[in-house]
């Protein structure tokens, strides 16, 4: 009987135990979320709930340190750096011990003490295991603080040699270059910043500057616009992420998910997943459930993930989300997907909903044309002009039309010419433009059209054999 009782203590032991690491590992895995989610509060309560090891702690320092709450931070990190190093770490432990130094950095940095920041930073760096870009990074930033402008472009220089797609290091050096008066250099930098990160507004304010500096008034005014329109887009994320933090729990999802759709309409699509992935935890409703699918789904179509958009479309719809933009959208997703035929329905759809749609009218005469149905795709493009008479592809397709079929080809020219003149900077239009005037003979005309599509486009071949054709025609 004591055997008995002995052998199920021990199992009913191990049951706990077992409960135990699932809670714990349950609470780790909920802190990630969390905090990709940008929620630390959160995060640094499952954090508390979850097993204390390096990876752990780590992340809870992390936590800390985002709210502004140094002291924890910092006794999160030195336990990282305390526990035990008789034995050789674990490359995960590794790991956690450079972030560990690294987030000890930050804060050193942020209160100021410089060289404690440094010498943090260099043992990461001297350790070579992880985090080295971002050491280099920092340690530039910090000589840059102190005027030490060679050895702060050195250590950029080393962070873009780690990851030459660290556009922050390519915008650091770009500030660095500038302060040497080199505003070619830094225009370059701020240039292949701009090109990894194009939605950074003091990077377009730096190059109006070197613009200025170099001559180029243009260039200088276009990036200063682009500025003005960041900046303003950033005012809007700032309200809108305030608003999410000082909402009452009842308040949250439906601010959440305003705050997500801005982070859509800026393209910071990272940052919207995010906040939409967070809706669920204030609400259940089908409603705000629509409202995450269909930005999931926004999300998915602006990267390319016809698929997934897909899915998320149709749920949304089934939810009860029946807009004309959805409806819209999903037509893009299946044209994607090369399914013409739901893509008919879907734009069909969105014009029940609002009949004055011209992006779904215009959809709706690529694919009629595509079928060979020039009444009805001429149709749907007429419709498309009278309703955004500056709609520079309405006008282009219905120009395509014509002279696909061969009718009214001075009418396809005119409207081929309004194209180009609605969007200038088009190859493909000055392109059509050209092939209408030389399908009636007017070469001249025809090789000014597609001098100015080469001049756009010059390594695209098809308009480099245009314009061998029509020379040869005008011999």
């Amino acid at each position: 009987m004591k055997t008995l009782l002995c052998r199920l203590s021990i199992a009913l032991g191990f049951y706990v135990l077992s409960g135990h690491l699932a809670i714990a590992q349950n609470a780790y895995e909920l802190g990630t979320t969390a905090l990709r989610q940008g929620d630390y509060k959160e995060a640094i309560r499952h954090f508390t709930d979850a097993e204390k090891d390096e990876r752990t702690l780590t992340r809870l320092g992390y936590a800390y340190s985002q709210l502004g709450r140094y002291a924890d931070a910092v006794r999160a990190y030195q336990d990282v750096l305390g526990f035990d190093t008789d034995e050789e770490r674990s490359l995960e432990a590794e790991v956690a011990v450079s972030q560990a130094l690294l987030g000890l950095g930050y804060i050193a940095y942020r209160q100021g003490k410089f060289d404690e920041a440094i010498q943090l930073y260099m043992e990461v760096v001297q350790r070579g295991t992880a985090g080295l870009v971002e050491a280099h990074h920092n340690l530039g930033r910090i000589y840059a603080e102190r005027g030490e402008i060679e050895k702060a472009i050195t250590e950029q220089r080393l962070a873009v040699a780690g990851n030459p797609e660290f556009a922050d290091a390519h915008y650091h050096l770009g500030v660095l270059y500038s302060r040497k008066q080199d505003w070619h250099a830094a225009i370059e930098a701020y240039q292949k910043a701009v090109a990894l990160a194009p939605t950074l507004p003091n990077v377009y304010y730096q190059l109006a500057r070197c613009y200025r500096q170099t001559g180029d008034t243009l260039a200088a005014e276009e990036a200063m616009q682009r500025f003005r329109v960041l900046k303003s887009a950033d005012a809007e994320i700032q309200k809108g992420v305030e608003a999410v933090f000082v909402a009452d729990a009842d308040e949250k999802a439906e601010i959440l998910i305003r705050l997500a759709n801005v982070y859509v309409k800026r393209e910071k699509y990272e940052a919207a997943v995010r906040a939409f992935e967070r809706v669920p935890k204030y609400s259940t409703s089908d409603t705000h459930a629509a409202a995450v699918s269909a930005g999931l789904a926004k999300v998915a179509l602006a990267q390319g993930d016809a698929a997934q958009a897909i899915v998320r479309y149709e749920k949304a719809i089934q939810l009860g989300l029946r807009t004309a933009e959805i409806y819209h959208n999903l037509g893009i997703a299946y044209m994607q997907s090369r399914d013409g035929e739901n893509a008919l329905k879907q734009f069909h759809s969105a014009l029940e909903v609002n009949a004055d749609l011209p992006e779904s009218l215009v959809m709706l005469g690529v694919l009629y044309a595509a079928n060979s149905d020039f009444e009805a795709s001429e149709t749907y493009y007429q419709q498309a002009i009278e309703l955004s008479p500056e709609a520079a592809v309405a006008h282009h397709g219905l120009a395509y039309l014509y002279g696909q079929h061969g009718r009214n080809l001075e009418k396809a020219i005119e409207l081929a010419r309004r194209a180009t003149e609605l969007s200038p900077n088009s190859a493909a239009y000055h392109n059509t433009l050209s092939w209408l005037y030389y399908k009636v003979g007017k070469y001249k005309a025809a090789e000014m059209a597609i001098l100015k599509a080469v001049e756009l486009a010059p390594d695209n071949p098809l308009y480099q054999e245009g314009l061998e054709a029509i020379r040869q025609r005008e011999r």
